[in-house]
């Protein structure tokens, strides 16, 4: 849950609600969400548990995050575009693509490589310039991503579209 860490446990004193969200909370909506529940019933569930605030941001993410592509198959090369330009959702699978290559890497995937270049063409190709340059950012910095840029098929092309942002970002 590292989209929104800060709803993972929300607890007020001073709040009317009952329902506050705690880990344990969470764990209850996962065991309860059942996908033939309509959406009214299970926004009802999701809010007795963790309130009404975070059930009502709990499940535009859902809706969202359901439209997303799987992060494997974009490493892969299976898919190429994404459908959704909801920014979250468009933010989110940058940090699980970035995580997905960190699994990569420390498995010594045969592979690694050709992944980093399915996630540079992917950013490249569906992101906009913010997103991509914070995507190798996060992969670089937080994931220590050992990119090899002689062995990354589309290097040079992102170099040449994305370096000079890249070193502003730097230096900032």
């Amino acid at each position: 849950m590292t989209f929104a860490k800060k709803d993972l446990y929300d607890f007020d004193p001073k709040s009317a609600s009952r329902s506050f969200a705690t880990p344990r909370s969470w764990s209850f909506v996962s065991e309860l969400l059942d996908d033939g529940l309509d959406e009214s019933t299970t926004t009802d569930i999701v809010a007795g548990a963790v309130g009404e605030g975070l059930a009502v941001k709990f499940m535009a993410h859902r809706k969202v995050a359901s439209s997303m592509p799987n992060p494997t198959d974009i490493l892969t090369g299976k898919v190429k575009e994404m459908k959704s330009k909801e920014i979250s959702a468009m933010y989110s699978l940058t940090v699980s693509l970035c995580y997905e290559l960190k699994e990569a890497c420390d498995a010594n995937d045969k592979k690694f490589d050709e992944k980093v270049n399915n996630f540079l063409r992917f950013s490249m190709d569906n992101f906009d310039t913010e997103l991509v340059v914070m995507g190798i950012k996060l992969a670089l910095t937080q994931y220590q991503l050992p990119i090899d840029v002689d062995a990354v098929e589309c290097f040079d092309e992102f170099h040449d579209r994305y370096g000079k942002y890249i070193k502003a970002a730097n230096q900032a």
